[in-house]
């Protein structure tokens, strides 16, 4: 995997195994691996591959071209972000193919909820 944001990530919730899982509210902003992306997250389990998280996009931030091995949706909660060829706003949502090529940057901040699953799941 290319994961040029949450390589290390750590926190979230496993994947329950019955009933419910929760986090409150008020979670840690962490570092990622990228300068200017913060991330909380929220579920992260190691054993289906299953990542959602919060990441917030400083003003400025920028990451060059990467992909990722996993199906990746984003939502944008607000501000605005963007990729190659499309500024995304607030309630806009997208979803990437495993492999997909792009990059990502906000001029001025956004916060967003990513999440990915691995390939053989979506098929």
């Amino acid at each position: 995997m290319n994961d040029v944001f949450v390589h290390g990530m750590a926190g979230g919730l496993p994947l329950p195994k019955t009933g419910t899982a929760m986090l409150r509210a008020g979670g840690e902003w962490q570092e990622s691996a990228s300068p200017g992306f913060l991330v909380m997250p929220l579920l992260n389990d190691a054993e289906t591959g299953l990542r959602t998280f919060l990441m917030r996009f400083e003003p400025g931030a920028y990451a060059t071209t990467h992909s990722h091995e996993e199906v990746e949706q984003i939502y944008v909660l607000e501000g605005e972000m963007y990729d190659d060829d499309t500024i995304y706003g607030a309630g806009d949502f997208f979803v990437r193919a495993p492999g997909a090529p792009h990059l990502a940057g906000s001029r001025e901040g956004a916060t967003v909820l990513v999440s990915y699953f691995p390939a053989e799941r979506a098929a």
